[in-house]
This record gives structure tokens, C-alpha cells and sequence, in this order.
């Protein structure tokens, strides 16, 4: 072959080089788009093709322009296609969400929950992912560098001031924020990602100063009309507070076809005494955290991203820290490794004095990969006993057994029939069956050894029943996405049993309560009176909102009012959309901000207050 024959043949290569990427993205799309729609019914809708598909393309000619080999680049590219599509569609699927930019948060508990499993799932494609950019990069030769001019100015240009943009693609493409399967499906993986993305750099703010926090508190406390001195319902006794792992009653389920209540009848009849009081939890099918968050702390979550995750740079006056000042031994119990959800930081943070971890407990009893109730609760017992000091207890467990996937094995042979369709619906009351009476054991092992104590036992979130909801579509009283959910059904999808015992009063009659209601509620059954940074988040007189993620659902006394999708909704809405814009400003400034909040809880703000703090502003 002729030197000039060679160089021909380069110069064609070249030119049909830059065929792959448009040829890959075009067959991988195809093959993505028919994967969501044919094993997931994600079916993006036709006329927003082309938009996403051009995203798609775009992206593909830059990393292509930077890409020294071709089949990294395509190894890379079908990773990617795998992971926005394909697991974005999963787990719409599981979760009713597709991947947004907040999962970041959740990436290392997830990983954990599914085991070995989550590190081939997750671990291994995203390794892959970046293994194939960072060891295919190319820098020298001038397409590259005038990707890699792109590659860095668009993105950079785009955080700089991202809410134009934002607001722009908004108007365009259309944005539900309470329907996120909804947006995925009328923009596609690359758009919604880019959008949701952008929409995540729009809505940073800086700490609030302390004049937006004096304002906030003082709207507060005219919006909620309450100038009664707080009145202790009880005095200084030990407290117990309890998170059974996905605990909630079954029986609401008609197609479920039980053949027996899954719920122990000692539950039953002590649950029947509080008129069946339910916690209204911001979490469904997952994130017990943010269920933990709000009972410890008494603020509201409205979002997916776990609150301890992201969120807790300070040391705050929750209920273990208020309770330490008081004199309290503070303690908290969870049979998993000390850092998921980021636990370890986030409890010393609200001020436990003692955290026992898996590292801390003998976790031969288990129930498929869990500790067993019964084994947490005696060692529990066991070593508070042991290590005793008089003080006070704050006694505070995080149960795992109960987790899904409702694992069963040798030791909890099923003893329920179902009738049901969908596996989960059958395996998760069996694994009621026993965790009920496992749990029934422990309360009453604490009501005969500290019978005057307050005692809390509530589950943190409704279980996971199958793709789309099945287990709960099967029975008509949930549709298979949020963005079909009534009022009633997103109340439906919140509320888990809660028991409040009041010594030897017994359980209290509370209602439905969200759950960021329920540390005043503790701290006056512990004979406090004194205001608390709980008290600065007062619902208004006229509602009470139960925010959850991109909705929220007011509420008159217990009956759900109003579901409101935006603050416009109505005059409730509006109030309510109000209150929780202070809320998560006063959130702000106490876990990540200057805590300006915390001179204003033992006096009410003045003229003063607010002169000063405009002065300092300025």
C-alpha cells in the first residue's frame, strides 16, 4: 500500500470516526426508550424525543471529542443510557420517583441496604463510569480542546446563575413538581436530569441572616395566635421511644385476603385505647430518618434527601440535648452499622449521649439479615441496667427487623395465608405476625419494670409492596404514582400507628399527628414548660400542614382538608405553604446557620430585637 493509499485511508477512518457517536446514541436511546416502556410502562412521550434525544447527542459528540479509544467511549455511553434510564425507571417503579440530583444523599445507605447487591448494582457501573471518562481522556488535539472549552463553560455558566435557565426549560418542557414520574416521562432522562439539576443550584440560598430569622419567628408567633403559657401534663419520669422498622396495619389492605390479624391482640386492644392514634410520617417505603428527624427535632421534612445526610453541622437543642440539660442520661440503640444515614454524626449532634451501634451488640439472633426485636430489646435492657448511673433515662431504639425485603428463613415459618397477588403483601404480615409480639414483649417488659415511664412506639413508614404500588393498588386505596394521589390517599400513605403511654395513665388519644408535633407533646408529659426551638415552628390557628416531598396536605384537627400542589391553591395552602417557607428557613439557620433563633426562645422578640439586628446586617 502506497503511502498515499494510507493517508486516504486515515482520512476516511477519521470521517467515518465521527459516525459512532450519532450511530451509538441513536441505537442506545432506541434501546433505552423501549426498555422504560415495554419492563417499566415509562414511556416518554413522543413529540419530547427529538429534545431529549439532541441533549443525548450533544453530549455524546463532546465526550466523544475527548475520548481517545472508541469502545470506552461506547462502554461509557451504555453505562450511562443504563443507569438515567433503565435505574431511573426501576425505581419509579419501586419508589415512584425517578434518580434525581438529591439521591446523591441516599447513594451510601442504599448501597448498604442492598448489600452485595447494591455493590454490583451501583458501585460497579459507577466506577466503570468514571474509570471509562477519567482513563480515555485526550487534552492535546483540537477538537478536544474545543470540547473540553464546552465542557467546562456550559456547566459552569449554567451554576453561576442557573434560575433563568431554569425558569426558561420550566416554561418550555413543563415542571409538576409533585409528580416527578410525570416530568421524567415528558422530558426524558437527559432533560430531567439536566433540569432537576439546574432547579437544585436555583433553590440555594445563604445562611439567613439573623433580621430574616427575628422575621420569621415573629410572623410565627402572630400566625399561630397562641399566648398561652405551655402547661405541663405530667412530671420529670423516664422516657422510652421506640421506631418499629416498617410498622403499620395490614388489615387496610381488603384484596390481602389475610386469614388472620398479622397485628398481636395485646396491640390491639392497647392500641384500641388511644382510639387508634396515628403519626402523620413525611416518608413512605423508605428514608426512616427523615421519620426520625422530625420526632427528635421537631421540624417537617418535605423532601427525599435524608435530613441527616446533608443537613446537621450543628450542635441543636433537640429533644436528647434539651433532655440532657435536664439532667437525663440520653441514649440511642440501632442494630446497624453506626455510620448509615449518617447516624453517628447526626445523633451526637442533637446531643445523645450514648450511641450503640451494631459494633455495640451481639447480632447472632437475626432474622434474615436483621437483628431480631426480641435480642435488641433484651440487650437493650441488659446493658442500661448494667451501666445504670441514677439519673434519669432517655432510652431512645431504631429497630432493622421488619426491614424490607420481610425476609422470613427457618426461625418465622409462615403461620398467615393471603389471597393476595403480589408476594410482598403475603410476606410482610407474616413478618408482622412475629415482629408485633416481639415488640408487645418489650413494651410490656418495660411497663412492669418502670411502670410510671413514657413510652412511644410508632412505625416510621408504610412498606413497600411491589412495583407501582402493586399491594396497595391491588386493594383500591392507593393509584400506582403520586401524581393520581388524592388528599385521602396521600394522608392514607403517611399515617402509621403510634402509641403514646402516659405512665400509668395509659395511652393517649392523639389523633393524627404529624410527627414534628410530638416533642412538645413528650416534653410536657415530662413536666416541661419552658419554650423550646419546637415551639418556634407553631402550625397555624387554622390548619395543620403535613408537608411531604413537592406537596402538602392541610389538616382540621385530624381529618385531611386539602391536598395543595401549589401555595395558590387556596387561602389554606397559602397559610400553610407560609408557615413551612419559616420553617425551613428557621431549619436553616439552627442545623447549618448562625442559629440566631436561639436568642429569641426564652423571651419574645422586640422592636429592639429587630433595630439591632438590621443594624448588624448592614
Amino acid at each position: 500500500m502506497t503511502l498515499d493509499q494510507v493517508q486516504n485511508r486515515r482520512e476516511v477512518l477519521a470521517r467515518w470516526r465521527w459516525a459512532v457517536p450519532v450511530v451509538s446514541t441513536a441505537v442506545l436511546y432506541a434501546i433505552a426508550y423501549f426498555t422504560c416502556w415495554a419492563a417499566f410502562g415509562i414511556k416518554i412521550v413522543e413529540s419530547r424525543v427529538p429534545y431529549d434525544f439532541g441533549l443525548n447527542l450533544l453530549l455524546a459528540l463532546l465526550v466523544f471529542s475527548v475520548s481517545r479509544r472508541v469502545w470506552p467511549f461506547l462502554l461509557l455511553q451504555t453505562l450511562y443510557f443504563a443507569v438515567f434510564y433503565g435505574a431511573s425507571a426501576l425505581k419509579i417503579a419501586m419508589l415512584g420517583r425517578p434518580i434525581m440530583p438529591e439521591d446523591v444523599h441516599n447513594l451510601g445507605a442504599l448501597i448498604e441496604i442492598l448489600g452485595a447487591v447494591g455493590w454490583v448494582a451501583i458501585v460497579l457501573p459507577l466506577a466503570l463510569l468514571v474509570g471509562l471518562l477519567v482513563f480515555n481522556l485526550r487534552f492535546r488535539a483540537r477538537p478536544a480542546q474545543a470540547a473540553w472549552a464546552l465542557l467546562i463553560a456550559l456547566p459552569l455558566g449554567a451554576a453561576s446563575d442557573p434560575s433563568p435557565l431554569s425558569n426558561s426549560l420550566d416554561k418550555f418542557f413543563g415542571n409538576t413538581p409533585w409528580d416527578q414520574r410525570e416530568n421524567f416521562i415528558w422530558r426524558g432522562g437527559a432533560l430531567h436530569l439536566a433540569q432537576e439539576s439546574l432547579r437544585a443550584l436555583a433553590v440555594r440560598r445563604p445562611a439567613p441572616t439573623e433580621q430574616e430569622v427575628l422575621a420569621a419567628i415573629q410572623r410565627r408567633a402572630a400566625a399561630s395566635g397562641s399566648v398561652e403559657p405551655l402547661v405541663p401534663l405530667g412530671h420529670r419520669r423516664n422516657l422510652h421511644i421506640i421506631l418499629e422498622e416498617s410498622f403499620w396495619d395490614p388489615t387496610a389492605l381488603a384484596g390481602a385476603g389475610y386469614g388472620a390479624d398479622p397485628l398481636d391482640p395485646r396491640f390491639r386492644a392497647l392500641w384500641a385505647q388511644s382510639n387508634n392514634t396515628q403519626g402523620l410520617s413525611p416518608a413512605f417505603g423508605g428514608q426512616t430518618a427523615n421519620a426520625e428527624f422530625e420526632v427528635l427535632c421537631g421540624f417537617p421534612v418535605n423532601q427525599i434527601a435524608v435530613k441527616f445526610e446533608f443537613s446537621m453541622l450543628r450542635d441543636v437543642p433537640c429533644l436528647p440535648r434539651i433532655l440532657d440539660g435536664l439532667g437525663y442520661r440520653t441514649v440511642a440503640s440501632h442494630p446497624n452499622v453506626a455510620g448509615f444515614w449518617n447516624r453517628y454524626t447526626a445523633y451526637e449532634r442533637l446531643g445523645f449521649e450514648t450511641f450503640w451501634a451494631q459494633d455495640a451488640l451481639d447480632m447472632s439472633d437475626r432474622n434474615g439479615p436483621f437483628l431480631a426485636d426480641r435480642s435488641l430489646h433484651r440487650q437493650v435492657r441488659e446493658k442500661l441496667q448494667a451501666t445504670d448511673d441514677g439519673r434519669p433515662l432517655f432510652n431512645y431504639i431504631v429497630t432493622i427487623d421488619g426491614h424490607w425485603m420481610y425476609d422470613a428463613g427457618d426461625k418465622r415459618p409462615p403461620v398467615l395465608t393471603s389471597t393476595s397477588k403480589i408476594k410482598e403483601v403475603g410476606d410482610y404480615a407474616n413478618m408482622l405476625h412475629y415482629k408485633t409480639r416481639q415488640m408487645m414483649d418489650g413494651i410490656e417488659q418495660i411497663r412492669r419494670d418502670d411502670p410510671d415511664a413514657v413510652i412511644v412506639v410508632f412505625g416510621d413508614h408504610l412498606p413497600m409492596l411491589g412495583r407501582k404500588f402493586a399491594g396497595y393498588v391491588e386493594s383500591g386505596v392507593l393509584p400506582d404514582n403520586f401524581g393520581a394521589f388524592t388528599a385521602e390517599q396521600y394522608d392514607f400513605s403517611a399515617a402509621t400507628p403510634l402509641l403514646v403511654i402516659d405512665g400509668q395513665n395509659g395511652p393517649l388519644d392523639l389523633g393524627r399527628i404529624p410527627m414534628y408535633r410530638l416533642p412538645s407533646v413528650i416534653l410536657r408529659l415530662l413536666g416541661e414548660d419552658r419554650k423550646t426551638m419546637f415551639d418556634l415552628v407553631q402550625v397555624p390557628r387554622s390548619v395543620i400542614p403535613r408537608p411531604l416531598p413537592d406537596v402538602m396536605v392541610t389538616y382540621q384537627g385530624s381529618a385531611p382538608q386539602q391536598l395543595c400542589k401549589q401555595r395558590t391553591d387556596s387561602a389554606a395552602c397559602a397559610e400553610a405553604a407560609a408557615w413551612l417557607d419559616d420553617a425551613l428557613l428557621l431549619d436553616q439557620d439552627l442545623f447549618t446557620g448562625g442559629q440566631h433563633a436561639l436568642k429569641y426562645l426564652d423571651r419574645a422578640p422586640t422592636v429592639e430585637d429587630g433595630l439591632h439586628a438590621t443594624l448588624q446586617d448592614n
